[in-house]
């Protein structure tokens, strides 16, 4: 007679002549048995077709050995950004040592808060999104462990990130001091938190709040163009065509992520606008890609690598029930040749 069902962790254990301990142990660690039964049970495991059932075994220890990462965008458009790269590789280097896989969670139907209801995981990292957004009230309903990064240190959860204001308001002041007046300032585009409503990162509300603070002191307020742009670079370029080729074209560009920058120098080329003579840009990440551009940009220096491996760190600290800290990150301005005083 054909089998029917799954076969079942029992069946395993008995045809390997061994516990259903052991079987346990051969899927979540090997290194509690010894080489000759862990061979044996995964030989006989896949003469049976057997696969743990990840819900189940969720369900029996209560834990999924498996935390989310919560984008910003979707999927498709934010891994054009080589900065989430960056940071990913940071969590992943501690979820490699606790043992735990990553979840990428990102909006759904384009609603940021979507991608937590239904999440099977142990804890979130959080991308972004302000302490009073719905994502964040989400994850307090659901008991679910949390930290985030980049979303301002209100001290209503576990943040990861630099003082954005200031780090803003210093690169804002570099272009100011040579000169530029008329200048563009490239920003992500908001969050979809609900049907009705987007709201903008903890993020960009801080980085302009500083770029303000810098123009107030300067009195040049009256000729910025603020600018939503995808994490694409084709859309950056696309975007940076159309600012450069504007009869009064700003002569300085504030760039909020690597990404964006690549856009415009890409646009300048094009447009055989040189820098910094003829076009100044600064901008966030300062990315290793960006060492290939010339002149290198202007750039506030913030490890995306050190960002995810504290975010992972300390929502590991939360899931053992330890204490865990916002940290934050000291940052630096790399000064480069990308910007000039305005030819114009």
């Amino acid at each position: 007679m054909k089998r029917t069902g799954r076969p079942t962790i029992k069946e395993l254990a008995e045809q390997a002549g061994v516990s259903k301990t052991a079987v346990s142990f051969a899927f979540n660690s090997p290194e509690r048995i010894s080489k000759e039964t862990y061979a044996r049970i995964m030989a006989i495991a896949q003469e049976l077709g057997y696969v743990p059932d990840p819900v189940a075994r969720g369900l029996a220890r209560r834990k999924t050995q498996c935390i989310g990462i919560l984008l910003p965008q979707s999927i498709a458009s934010v891994f054009q950004n080589p900065y989430i790269t960056e940071l990913l590789r940071g969590v992943g280097e501690v979820c490699e040592k606790e043992k735990f896989s990553i979840l990428v969670l990102s909006p759904l139907e384009g609603i940021f808060t979507h991608a937590v209801y239904n999440a099977v995981v142990d804890g979130v990292i959080i991308l972004g999104a302000a302490s009073a957004s719905a994502v964040q009230q989400v994850c307090r309903q659901r008991g679910l462990a949390y930290v985030t990064v980049d979303a301002g240190f209100s001290g209503d959860c576990i943040n990861i990130g630099i003082d954005e204001e200031e780090a803003s308001y210093q690169l804002a002041r570099i272009l100011l001091d040579a000169g530029h007046r008329r200048l563009c300032v490239c920003t992500l585009q908001p969050l979809s938190e609900t049907l009705e409503s987007s709201g903008s990162s903890e993020t960009i509300r801080h980085r302009r709040q500083g770029i303000q603070r810098a123009l107030d002191e300067c009195g040049a307020g009256g000729e910025v163009q603020y600018l939503e742009v995808g994490a694409a670079c084709e859309s950056a370029l696309a975007a940076a065509r159309s600012i450069l080729s504007q009869d009064q074209r700003p002569t300085g560009i504030f760039c909020m992520a690597d990404v964006h920058a690549y856009g415009f120098y890409g646009a300048a080329r094009e447009l055989g606008l040189a820098i910094p003579r003829e076009l100044s840009v600064v901008t966030f990440d300062n990315l290793p890609q960006s060492q290939l551009l010339h002149p290198r940009p202007t750039a506030v220096d913030q490890p995306g690598f050190q960002k995810g491996w504290l975010a992972a760190t300390e929502l590991f600290k939360l899931l053992e029930a330890d204490e865990a800290q916002s940290v934050v990150m000291d940052f630096q301005i790399l000064k480069t040749g990308s910007v000039a005083s305005p030819a114009l």
